[in-house]
């Protein structure tokens, strides 16, 4: 695997010793630009109270620039304040494109389509530009500023380099927050009370980050003093045996002192991928508590079924990147599914698409009322993929939907954004959604029952 530009001790070190607000973003912008010469960052604060972005700030070689902005969230693309500003908001705007994350790696991130371009020109650093990225900076639930990342080169946010920003940028957030709650507290602010576990977790942050501080300032007395010892011997006559066994005795010790501080920081790298991959696990799973909050929050409205369901379709796929789903019901007969909402497929195939219970996989699910995630080219699958359809990647995901031990139908996915596999968390998210619609349908069904 390719390593990391980005060298998270000496970017921890250049944010602490930040004097103001301004000297972190100075150091922040220049790290990036330092790291990847191809990338343009910019970095515009959040006002609460005028709920718009000010103060965009940019580095020109050792300058930092700071243009003072008034742009209103309400004039932001409505995927991006959706994601990062006003999570619950509603957008009927048309996507021709899926919603990325947000989390809050996992870091959720925001790439604009070429109509959304101009929404948000005036906070990059220049106006041309071939690839773009949007991540936020937030202290806990609370958005800081939002950094803009162009460049010239297309494809330059593909692959893993949005991840390795992640650690970076969160050092950055943390060191924001530090330094406005610092000027809150000399202008008099009140303290306000973080939220017990996000302060416990960045307590840990801090103390991994003392940790290696500590290590490295060990490392460094115990060189110096196997050097000295070393000068020592070379003084001595290195033809009497007392001193070359002592001699071999010493080259043990710095031997097995090299293997400490090998086993040290290995220890270290493994809790900042385990660090990682928690942040990872957290972001994604407050991605689907939000989608699930939406969810809920329309059912208690007034709703059509029928419209309700081909949402949720809609939904899923925007919420979760899947370029392709189908939601199929039971026919009256109990026989055969047929699609009634689906996104990413041909509307005449749909339309004369029917499967019959027990056949294929949709029907293999259906009549075992079972969820599967299947891996093509992995052996010991239940069902055989009929190779009818082209797919992205070798994974896809069919879901029951059963209310009261009654089949409605099922859910199935396929073609995950960028040719990503399916894993056992899209195969939760299904299974939620899906029993969603089931107990909607059901509901449905059983009212039709009860009035006949």
């Amino acid at each position: 695997m390719p390593t990391s530009k980005f060298d998270l001790r000496d970017i921890s070190q250049r944010l602490a010793a930040s004097q103001d607000t301004e000297a972190v973003v100075f150091e922040f912008l220049g790290y990036l630009q330092g790291a990847r010469p191809d990338w343009r960052p910019s970095l515009s604060f959040y006002e609460v109270s005028r709920d718009a972005l000010v103060n965009v700030y940019t580095r020109h070689e050792s300058n930092l620039v700071r243009r003072d902005v008034l742009v209103s969230v309400d004039h932001l693309p409505p995927r991006l304040v959706r994601k990062f500003f006003h999570s619950s908001a509603f957008s009927n705007v048309p996507q021709k494109r899926s919603l990325l994350s947000n989390l809050f790696r996992t870091s959720p991130f925001f790439e604009p389509d070429p109509h959304e371009a101009g929404a948000i020109q005036s906070l990059c650093y220049n106006p041309s530009w071939n690839a773009c990225v949007c991540l936020p900076l937030a202290d806990q639930e609370d958005l800081l500023a939002l950094l803009i990342l162009i460049s010239e080169r297309k494809g330059a946010f593909g692959g893993p380099a949005v991840d390795e920003v992640v650690p970076v940028k969160n050092m950055a957030a943390l060191a924001l927050a530090q330094r406005l709650y610092r000027s809150a507290r000399k202008a008099g602010t009140p303290d306000q009370t973080p939220h017990a576990a996000a302060s416990e977790f960045q307590d840990k942050i801090r103390a991994l980050h003392v940790e290696t501080s500590d290590l490295a300032e060990q490392n460094r007395l115990k060189t110096g003093r196997l050097e000295s010892l070393q000068r020592e011997l070379e003084a001595l006559d290195r033809n009497s045996s007392e001193y070359q066994q002592e001699l071999e005795r010493v080259k043990g010790q710095l031997f097995a002192l090299e293997e400490q501080s090998t086993a040290a920081a290995e220890h270290l790298r493994e809790a900042q991928s385990q660090v990682n991959v928690a942040l990872s696990r957290v972001a994604e799973l407050q991605r689907t508590i939000g989608f699930m909050k939406e969810v809920f929050q329309v059912l208690g409205q007034e709703y059509d079924i029928d419209d309700f369901a081909r949402t949720m379709v809609t939904w899923f796929c925007e919420h979760f990147g899947v370029e392709r789903c189908s939601l199929m019901l039971l026919e009256d007969s109990h026989h055969t599914l047929q699609i009634a909402a689906f996104r990413g497929l041909d509307p005449r195939v749909a339309e004369q698409v029917r499967v019959r219970l027990g056949q294929g996989i949709a029907g293999w699910v259906a009549h075992h009322r079972k969820p599967l995630l299947l891996c093509v080219k992995s052996g010991g699958n239940p069902v055989q993929h009929t190779d009818q359809d082209v797919y992205n990647s070798d994974s896809f995901i069919s879901v029951p939907m059963v209310f009261n031990s009654r089949l409605s139908g099922v859910l199935n996915l396929s073609n995950k954004k960028d040719g990503a596999p399916f894993d056992e968390l899209d195969l939760d998210r299904a299974v939620l959604t899906g029993s969603v619609l089931a107990m909607i349908l059901g509901s449905r069904d059983l009212m039709r029952r009860v009035a006949a």
